[in-house]
């Protein structure tokens, strides 16, 4: 759940979201099809490091998914830490929000880009939706009178 606090005069919002936890039959089914894919790449090429490879490479890439991610809003910027890395980028950055049942895409393009999967930032409500919406609107439009 999301706690809002106040730092400095900004207000802050902050909380984790962990799809795997909340869909743990899917976890399962995910790590396990992985594990079989290690081992039908295993057995197809004779060799043991792919079969190790080909599923590490498939649960890195939903490792979003799989483990938990947590998220910052402040005045200036928003904080997306997953993994142990952390990915800032200012509100002045964002153009374009759209909302869906999960969360909220963050764009730097006015309008749809093909860079978008790329340079814009997916944030997951984890059960805030409200509060989660409500900040990034008025950071957004802060953003659009200041520049």
């Amino acid at each position: 759940m999301a706690r809002a606090s106040k730092q400095a005069g900004a207000r802050e919002l902050t909380w984790s979201a962990w799809p795997a936890r909340e869909r743990p039959l899917g976890a399962v089914v995910l790590i396990a099809a992985a594990i079989v894919l290690g081992v039908l790449v295993e057995q197809g090429t004779g060799d043991a490091v792919l079969g190790v490879a080909a599923p590490l490479f498939i649960l890195l890439s939903v490792s979003s998914w799989l483990l938990p991610t947590g998220y910052r809003l402040t005045a200036e910027a928003l904080e997306v830490r997953s993994l142990g890395v952390a990915r800032v980028r200012p509100w002045k950055e964002m153009r374009r929000m759209t909302v869906d049942g999960t969360g909220i895409f963050l764009s730097p393009f006015e309008d749809r880009h093909w860079l978008d999967a790329y340079r814009g930032v997916r944030v997951l409500f984890g059960g805030n939706r409200d509060q989660v919406v409500a900040f990034v609107e008025a950071r957004l439009g802060e953003a659009r009178a200041e520049g």
